[in-house]
């Protein structure tokens, strides 16, 4: 576990200032991409001082960033000091996927019973192309990104055939947490393979409206990605300690 304040903190992309003019949205996607893509690892400390200084903007916006993202569970405030990235404790994150399942589950359902046979058709091809290979990155980190971001857009397309608003805000602290999770876990390489066939198996459901092979297929797959996941970082934490 790293536990210095001297984490080098690597400029914002052109592309961050454009999509978030508001400064404390700006340095909450600033964080959250460290955090989600890499830079910011379990136990990194930073201050509020240091990210001003890399966005050039003050304090204040620094501030509130980091304590909506302590809200979401991906840093912890420390008085006096700036705030600390989790370090996952391996049985919390059996019951988050566990959680995650079971609400993702509904969504699943509910996509595969309220969807069009025009939206099926569209969200199947869809779906078809984010599960493809081609045009992944062959660097291991754009490429772990890449895969993120393309399931991140296959659950968005599956709450948006659900027609539930209320699933979406649940949603993203769902995805975010368990993004984080995975990248600790896993590093740069790829998900095993039934993930994929997971995937592959509530996308199916949902095209055909079959509601609860759909919720059934979803639920299995994030509980057993979530044991993998806890296992690896029980792994990690024993290795720390030696």
């Amino acid at each position: 576990m790293r536990t210095t304040l001297n984490v080098v903190l690597p400029d914002a992309s052109e592309a961050l200032w454009r999509g978030a003019p508001r400064l404390h949205d700006l340095a909450y996607a600033y964080l959250k991409g460290l955090l989600l893509g890499g830079g910011l690892d379990p136990g990194d400390q930073i201050s509020s001082e240091a990210v001003g200084r890399v966005l050039s903007i003050s304090r204040a916006p620094v501030t509130d960033a980091i304590r909506r993202l302590s809200v979401e569970g991906l840093l912890e405030i420390l008085p006096q000091v700036g705030c600390r990235v989790v370090s996952p404790v391996p049985a919390e994150v059996k019951d988050l996927y566990e959680l995650f399942g079971a609400t993702e589950g509904v969504i699943a359902r509910l996509a595969a019973e309220r969807r069009s046979a025009v939206e099926a058709d569209h969200f199947g091809r869809r779906c078809a192309t984010l599960a493809s290979t081609a045009g992944l990155p062959d660097e291991p980190d754009a490429r772990f990104v890449d895969l993120r971001q393309r399931n991140r857009r296959r659950y968005e397309m599956l709450h948006e055939l659900a027609r539930s608003r209320l699933s979406t805000g649940i949603g993203e602290s769902f995805w975010d947490r368990s993004d984080f999770l995975i990248r600790v876990a896993f590093g740069a390489r790829d998900l095993p393979s039934f993930v994929k066939a997971g995937h592959a198996a509530f996308v199916a459901a949902v095209v055909a409206g079959d509601g609860p092979t759909a919720e059934l297929e979803t639920r299995r797959y994030l509980v057993r990605l979530g044991q993998d996941v806890a296992e690896l970082l029980e792994r990690r934490n024993r290795s720390g300690r030696r």
